[in-house]
């Protein structure tokens, strides 16, 4: 079955031949009317001459018109194609010399003294003819002086320079096809070459994601050459996220995996005691609830990544009730003796954001401020308006974290040297730091001087539009 798609090279030579084929029919209809034009009035030129040749000897003797017929009259019309010539020298009292049927229909229209031409057809030949009425002195009616020849010279002449027309026509189209299929192909090399680059990838290596080079790229073709690059690009952040992912994956989940293979290899060898069999269950539902945690945050981790590759747009949310939310959602987990403060002091704090990826992040931040305020600790959540921005502060009780070590906190499993004690994965606040990158919030660590533990400070940009139209419906209202 035939390929059905169009080719670009056929299209461009068709679209630059096109006109060029137009242009040469134009050329061809005004070389035609010119080169007869030219043919008619140079033949025209030599019927006037003889014409006017045989009108110059014209003369009256004892009342009648008599003609010494010059040989140069009727010799200037001798050709090689031996054209037949007519002649006729015609008075009012008859004809004087020559052919006396030669037709001068024409010849009542004419004024005296002007040569007049006309196309007829005398003894079954096509001819043209030329007459001029002429005065002689001694008549009273003017003399008519005609000559006619058959048109075998004008046709062949007229046919030499148009086949001459129609081969230089013809050569120069096919001269100016082969230009403009050169031209094509050189034009179209620099996409020659990009294809090139994309067939070596999927032939040799269809992992490598690298940018092609575009050095050689017309502007033309720039912008689909560049959104290549671009899925390369994506490709190549999505094939990284998966492989991190599953590094992460089974770097982490390999140590709670062999505790609960352990304890399960325990409970089947030591089944017979009560005790022992209650101690191991539990370590085995902490385990679980420790890889059902880390499962959790991994999902979320690349939940996180991939909305940074797909750079997906927000939606309108008040950032109080997505506060409102996460306390409420993990309230019935926090321990009893936590105290747990939450205070919004200005309403609407209206955000354009993604509220799924806005509540992972507060909801990781209250679940470390949790987790290291310890038992009987307190967590303080406030929000606020500063200008333009929505500013968020979570603070806790706990150690906190040496000013060194606020950056390294953000890496993957980074976790606290001096807190070796208290359960985690360290992605907590990794995930914190990619979600805020990608929502662009800014996000800072220092020491709660109220509390003593751990100040994280979110700063965040308001969207005017919904605060204006929250604030208007509030004052309606």
């Amino acid at each position: 079955m035939r390929d059905a798609r169009r080719s670009l090279k056929r299209a461009v030579l068709l679209n630059l031949l096109a006109p060029v084929l137009l242009l040469a029919v134009a050329i061809g209809a005004g070389g035609y009317l010119t080169i007869t034009s030219v043919v008619e009035s140079s033949h025209d030129r030599l019927l006037d001459g003889s014409l006017m040749a045989i009108a110059e000897r014209l003369a009256v003797e004892s009342g009648e018109v008599v003609v010494d017929m010059p040989q140069v009259a009727l010799g200037m019309l001798e050709t090689k194609t031996q054209d037949n010539v007519y002649y006729l020298v015609a008075s009012d009292s008859g004809p004087v010399t020559g052919y006396p049927d030669l037709p001068l229909g024409k010849m009542a229209a004419a004024e005296p003294g002007q040569p007049t031409h006309w196309d007829g057809t005398y003894r079954g030949n096509a001819v043209r003819l030329a007459a001029v009425a002429r005065r002689v002195y001694g008549v009273e009616r003017p003399v008519i002086v005609a000559v006619a020849e058959t048109r075998l010279a004008r046709n062949q002449l007229r046919n030499e320079m148009l086949r001459n027309l129609g081969v230089a026509e013809a050569a120069l189209i096919l001269a100016i096809a082969v230009l403009a299929w050169v031209s094509v192909e050189r034009g179209l090399m620099p996409l020659a070459d990009l294809s090139r680059q994309i067939d070596t990838r999927a032939v040799s290596d269809w992992r490598d994601l690298r940018p092609l080079d575009l050095s050689g790229v017309p502007q033309e073709a720039m912008a689909p050459a560049t959104a290549i690059n671009a899925m390369f690009e994506r490709l190549r952040s999505a094939t990284a996220l998966l492989r991190r992912f599953t590094a992460d994956a089974s770097h982490q989940m390999r140590t709670p995996l062999a505790i609960v293979r352990m304890h399960v290899d325990l409970l089947r060898r030591e089944s017979s005691d009560p005790e022992l069999r209650s101690s191991v269950l539990a370590e085995l539902d902490q385990g679980a609830e420790r890889l059902e945690r880390l499962i959790t945050q991994l999902l979320t981790l690349a939940r996180a990544d991939e909305s940074a590759v797909a750079a997906a747009g927000g939606t309108p949310c008040d950032l109080g009730e997505v506060i409102e939310y996460v306390i409420a959602e993990r309230i019935a987990g926090i321990p009893p003796d936590t105290q747990i403060s939450c205070l919004i002091r200005h309403r609407p704090l209206p955000l354009i954001s993604d509220t799924v990826l806005l509540s992972e992040l507060l909801g990781n931040l209250l679940d470390n401020a949790v987790k290291y305020s310890g038992a009987g600790g307190q967590v303080v959540l406030c929000a606020e308006r500063d200008g333009h921005l929505a500013l968020v502060t979570i603070e806790d009780s706990g150690p906190g974290i040496p000013e060194a070590e606020r950056e390294q906190v953000f890496r993957r499993f980074y976790r606290a040297p001096d807190r070796p004690d208290v359960p985690g994965s360290g992605l907590g606040l990794s995930i914190v730091k990619v979600i805020a990158d990608l929502l662009h919030i800014s996000i800072v660590l220092d020491r709660s001087p109220d509390l003593g533990g751990l100040r994280v400070t979110l700063r965040m940009t308001l969207s005017p539009l919904l605060y204006h139209e929250a604030a208007g419906a509030a004052a309606r209202g």
